[in-house]
């Protein structure tokens, strides 16, 4: 099903640019928002208080790969970082390790840790499975791996394999949520849903969402819910990338119904180029969540996706020329509920080729007055 968007128009969004770092020709693949510090890996990394403008260069230097994710391993209380290191600085590494390394970064000193060796991946998500923490973890865009926070941190990382991919597309792109409401997390990655076992030694169960398998890269995704039954899926390694809202249908492993987000309202293809950027966020404060997305190649345009609660979605162009790798929306105002980036004083962030920017939302939240 194709959805024609409408043009925005009652409720445009306006937002200010402010550039917060230049990069010169510093490379960044990763980064993480926590609250108002985001933290940037790829030559370096790095930590940009983003209310007062100023960045902090650690002595843990790449080049790091795309994939990591921030928690506390430890339980000191203080975030860490696990990464893809493609150098192995200081790590003893096995004879069959082809030069890279999933490790995590111990605060305050960034010391390196191995977790495993000879991983290759640009998707980690910070998980809990039956009560065991640690990461999932998207191996060379075929394999879905937890790796187990052990019970002395600096050890290797027990590692069970989910599921393996057998399909003509890599997988990329990692979501946790109850599909099928019995109570335990399932995983998405890619086309597909992978339904949790009644327990953690018992296989996991794989199903369709969709079947974008075209090409190579056809399921490299970004995934996020902006519903109790919708998914919104967008191919980040494609020219001409795919933008879809998926309804989840009554009996989720049947495959579910597309939408298709890929025109303006003057029926105008979007021709999405390469759009590795994208965050979920209620920009208006109407209580219905939107998204942004990010081109990281050809135009670079910025888009706000305005979700209308009708299924519809209504893309506002922000800007052009930006090329975001990276798209974060920060509650800027710090107003918005915990976990939750809604309305006047929601901004975003863009990671763009050789500098990061603040896009401060001036539009004022539906019912409240100028």
């Amino acid at each position: 099903m194709l959805l024609v968007l409408p043009v925005l128009s009652a409720q445009s969004l306006r937002f200010t640019r402010k550039d917060l770092a230049k990069l010169g020709g510093e490379r960044v693949t990763g980064s993480a928002l926590l609250g108002r510090t985001l933290v940037t890996w790829g030559d370096r990394l790095r930590w940009l208080n983003l209310s007062e403008g100023k960045g902090t260069a650690s002595l843990a230097r790449g080049p790091f790969a795309e994939g990591g994710a921030v928690l506390d391993v430890d339980g000191d209380g203080r975030p860490d970082i696990v990464l893809n290191d493609t150098v192995l600085n200081d790590i003893v590494l096995n004879d069959d390790a082809p030069g890279r390394a999933l490790v995590w970064l111990e605060a305050p000193d960034w010391k390196r840790h191995a977790i495993d060796t000879a991983v290759d991946t640009t998707d980690v998500l910070a998980a809990q499975l039956f009560g065991r923490r640690g990461i999932l973890v998207v191996h060379r865009r075929a394999q879905v791996r937890f790796y187990e926070i052990p019970h002395r941190a600096a050890d290797r990382w027990p590692m069970t394999e989910i599921y393996s991919f057998y399909t003509p597309s890599d997988q990329g792109g990692l979501a946790l949520a109850d599909v099928d409401g019995d109570g335990r997390p399932d995983i998405l990655c890619g086309n597909y849903w992978i339904r949790s076992p009644k327990s953690f030694d018992l296989p996991w169960r794989l199903f369709a969402i969709e079947l974008w398998n075209e090409e190579p890269h056809s399921a490299m995704l970004r995934l996020a819910w902006i519903g109790p039954r919708e998914l919104i899926a967008m191919q980040r390694e494609m020219n001409g990338a795919r933008l879809a809202c998926f309804v989840k249908p009554a009996d989720p492993r049947q495959l579910w119904t597309a939408h298709s987000i890929t025109e303006h309202g003057t029926g105008e293809s979007l021709a999405l180029d390469h759009p590795r950027g994208f965050d979920v966020a209620d920009f208006n404060g109407d209580g219905r969540l939107d998204f942004v997305v990010g081109e990281s190649s050809g135009a670079g345009r910025l888009f706000v996706f305005h979700n209308d609660g009708s299924g519809r979605f209504t893309p506002q162009e922000i800007a052009t020329g930006v090329a975001a790798e990276r798209v974060h929306a920060v509650d800027w105002n710090g107003v918005g509920r915990p976990g939750v980036v809604t309305g006047k004083g929601t901004g975003i962030i863009t990671i763009g080729k050789g500098v990061i920017s603040l896009w401060q939302n001036g539009t004022r939240r539906q019912g409240i007055p100028p």
